[in-house]
């Protein structure tokens, strides 16, 4: 499937964009080493300064011209890799059972390795629900697979990285069935949920979890799926669990990470389908439901998740803004667990002391040649996952 290019949004608009965020640059690295409030870097301190001021003005149109889209991110990541693409159709309401069908609804999902692997990692890529995947992505799960698969003692293993739909362009519930699917073509091509983890970051990681409240509670307008046995893993890197920011740590954060707080409201409200009739203003505090905001619920929600998914990984960073609202949602999420008959030990938490926002994809590509206790932690635990 071909999309149509973006319209060019007008060079006085990126004009202003650029304009604003030149002087905070030179600000912030003129006045790095006399603030307090900063940063773990000077290079990120920076860098999330300018990224804030844009993404505080950006638009829809804006980013859509300036992005490059999933698929030409991963065509690009295989030409300099010099590997074979190989990416799939996903037919999102022809793949579960009861779904009406329509051919003309498909996503791509696009292979990182072997898709004979002997696990399948199905990743749901960050970006506010509005963002196109970037390349530190096809990047992490290639280094993975590569490192991993040279050992005989452990299972081979690859990435399914889904490029679902953007918001506002199609809103929820379309990506909670647009990765249902996806994980459905993987169990209907013949391999078992014991051999899929599901993972993602930010509003991907937010997305997996809805997945997992879908396979659960069955959505009341989606069609349902049936597992014979739980999931391998869940994987989630900075989950964007709850739509609040009104958490201590976005406060507290505020010049360490790389988010913003009206970014987040907008995008959440183009999510949602509850945009103000400019979608490009702040809509203020925005909520979902039991699904788009899936820890918003108590532990009765949870109960029961072990039948789902066999362990699951939270991993967030001490200077990220969605930092309070990740850490005070794993003691529900753990309670429900385990007062559903899972193990305790099986839901694991790991908040890394300074790591920013998806740090652990953000490193592969800030410093290729460095591997941080974030991903350190992470694969530790993704092998555990792959031991024969």
């Amino acid at each position: 499937m071909s999309s149509p290019a973006p319209e060019f949004p007008g060079l006085l608009g990126l004009g202003a964009l650029f304009l604003r965020c030149a002087p905070v640059a030179l600000f912030r690295a003129l006045t790095y080493p006399f603030r307090n409030r900063r940063a773990a870097t000077f290079h990120k301190d920076v860098g999330f300064a300018v990224l804030r001021t844009a993404l505080h003005t950006i638009t829809i149109p804006q980013t859509r011209w300036l992005s490059p889209t999933t698929a030409q991110q991963y065509l690009a990541f295989c030409k300099d890799h010099a590997i074979e693409s190989h990416s799939i159709h996903v037919d999102v309401y022809g793949g579960t059972e009861g779904a009406e069908t329509d051919s003309s609804h498909q996503v791509l999902g696009h292979w990182i390795g072997d898709e004979d692997a002997d696990v399948v990692v199905l990743y749901l890529h960050g970006g506010g629900y509005t963002q196109t995947a970037t390349r530190g992505y096809f990047e992490f799960w290639h280094r993975f697979a590569c490192e991993n698969n040279v050992n005989g003692k452990r299972q081979s293993v690859a990435t399914l990285l889904l490029g679902y739909s953007m918001a506002p362009e199609r809103r929820y519930p379309t990506q909670i069935q647009e990765a249902t699917a996806a994980l459905t073509h993987l169990i209907n091509t013949g391999r078992s949920p014991s051999t899929i983890i599901m993972s993602g970051d930010s509003a991907g990681g937010g997305l997996s979890l809805s997945v997992l409240s879908h396979l659960l509670h069955p959505h009341p307008d989606l069609p349902s799926v049936k597992l014979s046995t739980p999931l391998a893993g869940a994987l989630l890197i900075s989950p964007w669990v709850v739509f609040s920011t009104e958490y201590d740590s976005f406060i507290r954060n505020g010049e360490s990470d790389m988010v913003e707080a009206s970014m987040l409201r907008r995008w959440a409200a183009m999510y949602l389908g509850k945009s103000k009739q400019d979608p490009e203003s702040d809509p203020g505090p925005v909520t979902g439901d039991s699904y788009s905001e899936p820890c918003s619920n108590d532990t009765a929600w949870w109960r029961g998740m072990d039948g789902i998914v066999s362990d699951v990984f939270f991993w967030y960073g001490g200077d990220e803004m969605l930092r309070d609202g990740i850490h005070d949602s794993v003691p529900t999420f753990k309670s429900g667990w385990t007062e559903g008959g899972g193990e305790a030990e099986r839901v694991l938490a790991v908040e890394t002391p300074r790591g920013c926002h998806i740090e652990p994809i953000m490193s592969v590509m800030t410093r290729p040649n460095e591997r941080g206790e974030h991903q350190v932690v992470i694969e530790e635990w993704l092998r555990k996952r792959l031991e024969k």
